[in-house]
């Protein structure tokens, strides 16, 4: 989820092309050297621009930190079936930056990312088969994750923009995104048994005793959401650039 965090930043540091992308972006020069490591560099100082979804001279992005989950839904046959509506992701905006790769003959732009601490709030509707115990709940959801590592590969391609078909423009395919639930995990649920109130605290209990069950069920919905995310960031940056223009030499 975190991971996320650093694409943008990425596509931002390499977008910063006049008239397009604003002037507190600096810009890499794809001669240098040790490219990624300026790249790198670039995109640790964004974190509250990042964070706030505001780069300047009235050019706004989706806020990344909070970032919002409209629905999120599971369906695991009649193991488990769920359902989290009004998502509040918060913590992104402290990634560290684990390994970043730029390639531009291939075009392909691959980083890794460890999110430390992440909070999740929201709605939910669950029905779920536990060991011996049978939940069935609706109410709020609260859940804290700690190290989660993020793989992200980009592929652009240079194609005519819409507004100039003379002009070959950077344009991003769906990016891929991988997330891994390394750390620990603790969800809270209100009202888990509807009809015996007083027995939710023990079904958090069980819940927690492996929250993995929920997490990695829950894994394929959240790439797919922050994988449109970032690909509908990066072709919005990009949409009238070309190649040169982003990646000067």
């Amino acid at each position: 989820m975190k991971y996320a965090i650093a694409a943008t930043a990425v596509l931002l540091v390499l977008g910063n092309v006049q008239c397009y992308i604003p002037a507190s972006l600096s810009v890499c020069n794809r001669a240098d050297p040790e490219l990624d490591k300026c790249v790198r560099a670039v995109v640790e100082g964004l974190r509250s621009r990042i964070a706030s979804g505001d780069y300047g001279e009235g050019h706004m992005l989706p806020s990344l930190d909070p970032a919002y989950i409209d629905r999120l839904d599971i369906d695991d046959g009649a193991n488990l079936q769920a359902s989290f509506r009004n998502l509040t992701v918060t913590g992104a905006k402290n990634f560290q930056i684990d390994k970043l790769h730029l390639n531009v003959p291939e075009k392909n732009i691959n980083f890794r990312v460890t999110l430390d601490k992440m909070n999740l709030k929201g709605k939910y509707n669950m029905k779920m088969k536990l060991s011996l115990l049978l939940i069935d709940g609706v109410g709020d959801a609260n859940l804290d994750i700690s190290d989660s590592k993020l793989l992200v590969k980009m592929h652009y391609q240079l194609l005519p923009s819409a507004k100039d078909p003379s002009r070959l423009t950077m344009q991003f395919d769906p990016i891929e995104m991988k997330i891994k639930f390394a750390g620990p995990a603790k969800f809270n649920f209100t009202n888990l048994l509807k009809d015996k109130p007083r027995l939710s605290e023990a079904a958090n209990e069980a819940v927690n005793e492996d929250p993995s069950v929920i997490l990695e069920k829950a894994k394929p919905a959240v790439q797919q959401f922050f994988s449109k995310l970032f690909t509908d960031i990066a072709n919005g940056l990009m949409k009238e650039a070309t190649e040169e223009e982003a990646l000067p030499l």
